[in-house]
């Protein structure tokens, strides 16, 4: 019996740092970086993204960050050349 449980419990543990994945960062900073900063700036700020995809359009740097409930969000920039040409609208209701 004690060797099923512990299994469960590894599973749940498990799952719950698994749903934790990603590269955290809060949306105070994000809203930090502006077009025109270098790629060295947005990762002191932010640190290294989890995700780049390149494109016609440039590059796209993303954080990305899940919690134990399942729920995620993200941040994503475009840069272009070494630096920031876009990056999307934060509400101010993302704490």
């Amino acid at each position: 019996m004690g060797g099923i449980r512990g299994a469960l419990g590894t599973v749940a543990l498990l799952a719950t740092l698994y749903g934790c994945a990603g590269t955290p960062f809060n949306w105070n900073d994000a809203r930090r970086i502006q077009p025109g900063m270098t790629e060295q700036e947005v990762t002191d700020i932010l640190g290294a993204p989890m995700v780049v995809r390149s494109s016609g359009a440039g590059t796209t740097w993303i954080w990305s960050q899940g919690d134990a409930l399942g729920r995620s969000r993200s941040f994503s920039v475009v840069l272009n050349e070494g630096k920031v040409v876009q990056t999307p609208p934060i509400p101010a209701s993302f704490q």
